[in-house]
Order: C-alpha cells, then structure tokens, then sequence
C-alpha cells in the first residue's frame, strides 16, 4: 500500500446528525449495524396532501418517505437569534446550526477556539420551500430572504457565529453536493489554506413539488424501498438528513488528543460530460476516471480496498452503471478470490438527496471505526454483473467483521448527481492508540459544568450523573476484577455503543479524563454548576440533589441560581494573620505541584533568613504561636496558593493585601523577589517578637467613627495610646494600643452588647508601640530592590493602587504602622460595574465577613471566594473554592486543573427548543407594512423614574426583538439578544420616534446592554 506520503491524510475529528430514526452517530450505527430499515410514510402534518396533490397523481403523496421529527423546533435563544429571525429561517438552516454545534462539541472542540481561526465552512443546503411557506404567510422582509431565499447565506451565518475567518461557501452539485462540499474542505486543508472545516448539509421536503416532477420521470421507487443492486430496483424513496462533520488534519488531531473516526486519503470530482449521453443519466467512463484519480490521488491501489459505499439510490440506470465501474477499476491490483464488498445506506434509510453523499461517508466512517461491514438491505436477486464468478465485486448481504489484512482498512465512498458530477472519497482506518485506563490521580474533582438557559443546565446534570454512574460502575469493576484480561484489552471495540471510540474510550472514560473533557473540551456558558467530589458515585449523587433542588448547597455543588453573564474582575485579597491551624497545606503539598513548588521556593528563602523551613512545619503539623513562625509561615502559603490559582489559569486583575497580607501581594505582583519578600517577612516579624513595649489588638464591632468615639469616651486624654488601627468594614474595626487602656474600652462595650474579641497577638500593630522597631527595621530592609507591578495593587496602607517601586523598606515600615483601610480598598474595587470575585488567599477565612458586608452595603454584584478551611480536607476546600469560581464567571485553565487528561466524548447540549412556523398561506402577493403603532404623545425621559425608563425601553427592544420582556436581561449585550443591523436600524427608528432620541446604529451593535441605553437616553433627557 503506497498512501501519498507528501500530505497529511485528513481526520474527521467530530460528527452529527438528524437522520431518519438517526438522532446522533451513534444511533445511526445502531440502525445500519443491526440491520434496521427506517422508512415509513410521508407525515400527514408535513404538508396537505389533498390539496397538493389536486388532480396530480394523490398516490405520490402517500408514498414511502424517511423523514425527520420536529423540523420547526429551534432553540433560538442559544444562538442568539430573535423569535422574528428565527421564523424566518429555512428549518434547514436552524437544524443544520444545532447539529453543527453538536459536531464540534463531539469533536471536543470548544466554539470559542475557533474565533478569529481560518476555518473553512462548506455546505449544502438547497430550497427546501420554506421561502414559499413564508412568503403565501406573507413574510418579504430581509430576514426572510436571507433566511430562506438564498441557500448561499447559511455558511456565512456559521463564521459569523464563531467569528471564522476562512472561506465560506454553499456548494451545489444535485445530489452530488455534499460530498463535493467535503472534497472542497480536503482540498483546501491539503493546500494550507484553512487549519480546520467545518462541512455540513442539511435536506428537508417542507413543499411537495418536486415530488411530482420525480414521480412523473419515473425516479421515484413504486415499492418503497431503495433497493440498490437487485434487478428489481424502481427507483428511490426521498428522505430527509442533515450532518455535520468537522475535518482537520490527522497529525494535528492527534497532537490534540482527537479519535477521528477515520482518515481521508485522498478525492476526486470530474463530471460525465457527454459519456451519458445527457445531462442526468449516468456515465460508465465518467464513473471509470472519477474513481481512478481518486485512488492515484490518495496513492492506494483500487485492489487493496475493502468496502465502497456506494452512491446506490437503487434506480434502474444508475445502479447497473455504478456497479459496472466499480468492477472495472477495483480489480485493478486486486488478488484473486478477494471481493470488494458494496453496499449502500440507502438501503436502510433512503435517499436524503443533497446530504447523501455526508450521510453515506458518516455510516463508512462508523464502519471503518468498529472494523465492521454493515448488511445493504432489500437485495433478493443481484445485477449481472454481480452474478459473474469474476465480478471484482459484490454486495454486503450481511453484517461481518472487517477483513484482517495486517494494514490499516480502506474503504471508498461514491456519490453522484443528476447534473452529471461525480465524486469519491478514499478512505482508511483512523491510527488508534492503545492506553490503560487511568486510574484516580486527584483527592478531589471539579466538574464544570454550563448551559445557555436553566433548564438546559438541569437537564445536563443529568445525563452527567448518568455517565457518572457509568464511570463508577467501570472503576469498580477495573478495582475488583483487574485478574479479568477482558478490562485489560483497551483495543476491543465495542460495537454496542455506536460512536464511543476507540482505544482508551473502549475501556470506559475515567472520571479524571470525564472532568477534563467537560472544562477543557466544552464550551462554557452563562449558566453553570460546578459538582465537587472524590470519586464518580459522589458526582453524581451531587448532580442528582442539584437537580432535585435546583440550586448548589454551597459544599459539593455551586451555581444553577445567577447568571455568568461576562468575564468577572478578579480581585486576589491577602489577609493578616488569623487564619493559620496545625497540618494546613499539607495535602496541597502532594496533591498540588504549582503549590509544593512555590512552597517549597518560599521554604527555601525562609530558611536562608531564619535557619528553618515552613515546608518542614507543615509537614509536622505544628501549632504556630510565636509572630516569627506565623508571619513567614503564613506568607509562604499565601505566595502559593496565589499561585496555584494562577496555574489554573485565574488571574487576578487587582491585588489588596491587609496587613503582613501585603508582601504576599508584592510577591504575587512581582513588585518583590521571592527572596525579599521573605526578607521583609522574616526580619519584621523577628523584630516584632524582640519588641518589648507591651502591646495589644481587639476586634470590635464598630465602624470607624464610633470606635473613635469609644476610646474617646473610655480613656480621654489618653487616647493618643490607643489607635484603630483597622478598618475591616463599614462595622468592623480593630483597636490596636496599651493593653490596658484596651481593657478600659473594651469593657463598657461588652456591657453594651458589642462584639469584641481579642487577637492573639502580644504586640500592638498600626499603633504607636511599633515606633520603636522604626530604625532597626528600616536598616534591616535596606537591601530590599522593589520593581514595577505586574498586576496592579491597591495599598491598604496608603489607600490607592501603588507603584511596585514604592515598596521599598519605608514602606514595609508604613505597612506596620498605619492603620490598614482595607475596607476603603474594597469599596475602590467596587466603585465599577463589574462583577467582581474576591479570592481570599489564606488557609481559614478571615476577611470574608468584612468584605461581605462591603459588598452588600455597596450594592456590588460582587462574591467572596475562601481558598480552604480548617474544617474541610484542602483539595477538597480549594476544588470547591474553584468551582464557585467557575460559576461567578471565572474561566479556568481546565487542562491545568486536570492535567495530562485525555478526551472522551461528552453527553450532547440538551436543545430546548420553541417551534417556529408560518401561520396558515395567505396571498401570495406582498401585503402593504402595516404602520407601527405610535405611542400617545413622547414621555418626559427626564420626569421618569429609573424603573420608569427601563421599562419603555424594554418595551421597545420586545417589540423589536420579538421577545418577550421578562426574557430580556438588562446587563445582556444587544447583539446576544439578536440585534442584528437590520433590526438595530429598526430600533433606532423606534426610539427615534418614540423617546425624540437619536441612538447610533454602531452603538446599538457594540458590547453596550439595555442598561447602558437607558443610562445613554437619560443622559440625553438631561442635556
């Protein structure tokens, strides 16, 4: 075998489908592996028969048909495509969305990669009479026409959903085109012109036309059935398909961790030109050339071939043509007594038309996949030349095994159309890597899980907990039955589940491999739940009480109650200290690598200035209590649990540090080397345990003010030795100051009912009794080289974001000294509109409360994330603190959470679909636009209250939009509603007319939401 080594064969790495009785891949296998035929009767509700039919033949109509459920559903609102639009869309166009979609998800290609990338778009989508439909509704607006006039918009309409960049086009060839459309794809994958395509074809029979055409030229099959190689073939039975297919080349695929299906070799498309003898009948040298370049393009011998699908409609001049060229040019090469078996798909499910040539390719790709030739149906007596002892080929009249030849299988596929083009696809076995199945390599998961409406997220947890049973059900029997070799064979395939795979997908995925392909493989939507456990089984027992209750708990599950709507501000909080316990961080130390390594970098620093090592007390377990055990061990923690967050792909946009937090946050922000920031904590804190003036702190529940006013009040002219010396929150503070005058003002506020609690500490930071330590400090510090920030930091000392140059040993003594207003730095952080996700670096929280109360006073959409607790297991605390991360909006590194994962397919997006379908024919003629209603006069934009003018103009953009109101959400961007620059020059009309306000249509279709135009329109009111 001598495969054309020059280029690299082309993968397909994701398919779907809508087929008859065929909801995805796998169901498709299903029917062709068992034999199945799925034809029935053309639906009564698909179009009115009597009245179709009229004089013209009525036994047409009642005829055998393959046809799919549902054509008018869509679930709109996931592509962001407005009710109006979506109406006005060839339902051929809607399905082919959704099983595009569900293409790359099976590919394991999450959408979003692909923006700005140049992959190609090719389909095939021809009239479907959707556009008569809509225009007897009548419905002649540019939507409609787009949508259902012109077939050659759909391509476009996919690269601009993922924003693509390279070349889209619809392609037409009769019956011929979608397998040109994937000849095109190759072609252009070989040239280096696209990185990957995405090739679909959609065919649906919404008006009965043409049905009377084929029926009067004899085309259609009297029997019912598409009968291909038998004499008694009377033509086909018409049905509908839509596929999907995502092509790219096979060492890349394989380089990202794909299971193609299988490979493409090599094409070839001529046309019959007159060999035919017209234009729709088929050609024998036409067939002949058109199979020979495909082979010598692909460099295969015609012999060394197992199988052909053929085009096989089943009619009386085409099959005996077919079947003519194929015997011809396959026995080239071929060894005596070895037969090429043919079959065709059509057998089982009829002719989809413009998607057969994809169809057949799907089901030979499946073939090729389970090493498995699938039976043609429908066959009693074959062709002539089928009947010759030294025909070179013969038809598959029952499902086998894949000969076993010691090379890869090959296998080819023909498609034809009455415009006398004629293509093949050369195709062979995808390289299929053995692996073991992977044992548990984490103490605890995070399952990422995201869906575009609630519903859908509900339902998706569901089929999670399924596949999690699954996974739970293999890893029990791998623990308990290793002895058995049959969990061992990880090349067996397994022809009971169509579409799982291959190699390590035999053997069952792994839950590490599941948590890996749903963050890393999936795209990420606004609404989500994280499930947080140690093993499958608590997966999915966590799945099933999210969906029993509808929301997190908090523990095991977070999200399924807001919305993500944008990439949130992170904001990394480094607290004093407070929240050290005996054993923190030692299951992170084995579990975590980016955390033992910036640990273990910490520990070393921390050693060269002390003489011993945090790692070493960790380990230990010990109780820290002196401020020279505490301080650098806590720092060191700090430093790397920031890190790991950052290994995981959360990277902070501003960092607050409260107290001795702060030279963490130098570090994290690259202001200070690891080595000096273990310098400033390590020689601060062993003058803080030298220090001898007494000294002490108590948090109070009190603000700012009214702490004052108590000290003033207890201790008067001596106030000057006690100080507040910080400001957690609106109502929480700490006195920090002489122990005595402490207990003097502390113990009217117990009387009163105030909270007060002592710090453990014996020194009195942010206070006067520090000044002492002033110069020894800042001789100590003398070495220590500041640079500029990487990422911003808001100094709770100073109380602005600083330069990183200023943290010099000055600072640090500021740090000591100065009251710490770190509530004044959360309220700076909230002072945006952004949502905002404080990430508390510390092992136990200690600012959670305080920052809560800020962010509640403020009004803020903002949340406050703990890293670990002392109560709960660290992976697990922090895999949890990762999850809400998740669902506030954050987008983690999921390759880095889970790393050295491998792909498995993933349950599908559960499609919550509305129908959408013209009204019942009027008038063919365009009726005259009615007028838009007018409201009674212009409101008073200035007069109106905030809730006033949000809802006139959410009452404009539901007009426009066709949505109803409650479904549009004011912080949405227009364009994700369905704006689009024909409905926004609409709208802009709209609010022109009705508010006396002129709105530009280039802002209308920016990143700005309802909320911003209501902002915009009072603006305008006030001017």
């Amino acid at each position: 075998m001598h495969i054309n080594s020059g280029r690299d064969p082309i993968a397909i790495v994701g398919a779907a489908c809508r087929l008859p009785g065929a909801q995805s891949p796998a169901d498709l296998w299903q029917i062709v592996s068992g034999g199945r035929d799925m034809i029935g009767v053309i639906p009564q509700e698909r179009f009115d028969i009597e009245t179709a039919s009229g004089r013209r033949r009525p036994d047409v109509l009642r005829g055998a048909g393959g046809y799919l459920d549902d054509i008018a559903g869509f679930d709109a609102r996931f592509f962001g495509v407005t009710p109006f639009e979506a109406l006005r869309m060839d339902p051929q166009q809607r399905l082919l969305l959704e099983v595009t979609w569900e293409a790359l998800d099976d590919a394991g290609i999450p959408a979003e990669s692909l923006a700005g990338s140049d992959t190609g778009v090719y389909t095939s989508l021809l009239p479907s009479g959707y556009w008569d439909l809509l225009r007897r509704s009548g419905m002649y607006d540019m939507h409609a026409a787009l949508g259902a006039a012109v077939s050659g918009i759909f391509p476009g309409r996919v690269s601009t959903q993922l924003d693509l960049r390279g070349p889209s086009m619809g392609v037409e060839a009769a019956c011929a085109t979608s397998l040109l459309a994937v000849h095109m794809a190759c072609r252009a994958l070989w040239a280096g012109e696209i990185d990957l395509a995405i090739v679909g074809g959609a065919n649906l029979q919404i008006v009965p036309d043409l049905y009377f055409a084929l029926a009067d030229a004899g085309v259609l099959s009297g029997s019912g059935r598409c009968k291909f190689g038998d004499v008694s073939g009377d033509g086909y039975v018409r049905s509908e398909g839509v596929v999907a297919l995502i092509l790219k080349p096979l060492s890349r695929a394989l380089a990202d961790g794909e299971h193609p299906y299988a490979t493409i070799l090599g094409s070839a498309a001529t046309h019959d030109g007159r060999t035919g003898g017209s234009l729709v009948a088929p050609g024998l040298e036409g067939h002949e050339t058109m199979l020979r370049k495909a082979y010598l393009d692909a460099g295969v011998s015609p012999g060394e071939v197992d199988y052909v699908e053929a085009h096989g409609p089943g009619t009386p001049a085409g099959d005996p043509t077919e079947l003519a060229a194929l015997d011809l040019v396959m026995r080239e090469g071929r060894d005596p007594g070895r037969r090429c078996l043919v079959g065709s798909l059509k057998s089982n499910i009829g002719h989809t038309e413009f998607t057969s040539g994809m169809a057949g390719l799907l089901k030979t790709a499946l073939a090729l996949r389970h090493r498995t030739i699938p039976a043609t149906l429908h066959v009693v007596e074959p062709h002539a030349v089928l009947r010759d002892p030294a025909a070179a080929v013969e038809l598959a009249l029952l499902t086998q095994d894949w000969p076993e030849r010691g090379t890869p299988a090959l296998a080819g596929v023909n498609s034809f159309g009455m415009s006398g083009t004629n293509v093949h696809l050369v195709l062979s076995e995808a390289p299929r890597a053995a692996r073991p199945r992977r044992g548990q390599t984490r103490p605890s998961y995070v399952l990422p899980l995201s869906a575009r409406d609630p519903r859908a997220l509900d339902e998706l947890a569901g089929a999670y907990a399924d596949l999690l049973d699954t996974v739970a059900e293999n890893t029990g029997a791998e623990n308990t039955g290793a002895e058995n070799t049959g969990a061992e064979n990880t090349g067996a395939e397994n022809t009971g589940a169509a579409g799982t795979g291959t190699g390590a997908e035999d053997a069952g995925p792994g839950l590490h491999d599941v948590c890996f392909s749903a963050g890393a493989r999936r795209s990420h939507h606004e609404y989500r739940l994280a499930a947080v456990g140690d093993d499958a089984r608590s997966l999915a027992a966590s799945l099933r009480e999210f969906r029993a209750s509808g929301r997190g708990d908090g523990r095991s599950v977070h999200g399924g109650e807001r919305r993500a709507a944008r990439r949130p501000k992170v904001v990394f909080v480094f607290p004093g200290q407070g929240g050290q316990w005996a054993g923190m961080g030692r299951q992170l130390l084995a579990a975590e690598p980016a955390f033992a390594l910036r640990l273990h970098e910490c520990a070393r620093a921390v050693a060269a200035e002390l003489g011993w090592s945090p790692v070493d007390v960790l380990l230990r377990g010990e109780r820290l209590s002196r401020v020279d055990e505490v301080q650098p061990t806590l720092w060191a923690m700090q430093v790397a649990l920031a890190a790991v967050w950052r290994e995981w792909g959360v990277e902070p946009d501003l960092l607050i540090g409260h107290s001795m937090g702060e030279i963490a946050a130098a570090v994290t922000a690259g202001a200070l080397s690891v080595a000096d920031g273990a310098a400033v904590v390590a020689r601060r804190s062993r003058l803080l345990r030298e220090l001898r003036t007494p000294g002490a702190m108590w948090a109070v529940a009190l603000g700012e003010e009214a702490a004052r006013q108590a000290i003033a009040r207890a201790i008067g002219e001596h106030s000057g030795q006690v100080s507040v010396g910080v400001v957690n929150s609106r109502h929480s503070t700490v006195l920090s100051g002489d122990p005595e005058r402490l207990e003097r003002i502390v113990e009217p506020l117990r009387r009163d009912g105030v909270f007060c609690r002592q710090v453990d500490v014996d020194y009195a930071s942010h206070a006067p009794q520090v000044e002492p330590v002033r110069e020894a400090l800042l001789e100590a510090l003398s070495s220590v080289r500041p640079g500029p920030c990487a990422v911003p930091i808001h100094s709770s000392a100073r109380d602005r974001v600083v330069d990183g140059t200023e943290l010099d040993a000055g600072y640090w003594f500021e740090n000591l000294r100065l009251p710490v207003r770190f509530a004044a730095a959360c309220q700076a952080a909230l002072a945006d509109a952004r949502p905002t996700v404080f990430i508390e670096m510390s092992p136990h929280p200690v600012l959670q409360t305080a920052l809560e109360e800020e962010v509640e006073a403020a009004g803020a959409n903002a949340s406050v994330v703990p890293c670990l607790r002392k109560d709960v297991p660290d992976a697990a605390a922090l895999s949890a603190a990762l999850g809400q991360a998740y669902v506030l909006g954050c987008r983690p590194r999921w390759d880095r959470v889970h790393p050295g994962g491998e792909y498995v397919r993933l349950p599908g997006y559960p499609w919550q679909r509305r129908r959408f379908w013209p009204g019942a024919a009027t008038s063919p003629v365009p009726p005259e636009p009615a007028p838009e209603p007018v409201r009674p006069g212009r409101p008073d934009l200035a007069g109106l209250s905030e809730t006033e003018l949000t809802a006139v103009v959410t009452d404009l953009a539901s007009q426009v939009l066709a949505v109803p109101g409650h479904e549009i959400g004011m912080d949405v961007p227009l364009t994700l509603l369905g704006l689009d620059s024909v409905l926004a020059t609409r709208f802009r009309e709209r609010v022109r007319r009705e508010l006396g306000v002129d709105v530009p249509v280039r802002s209308l279709l920016g990143p700005g939401t309802l909320l911003d135009l209501t902002i915009e329109l009072r603006s305008a009111a006030t001017v």
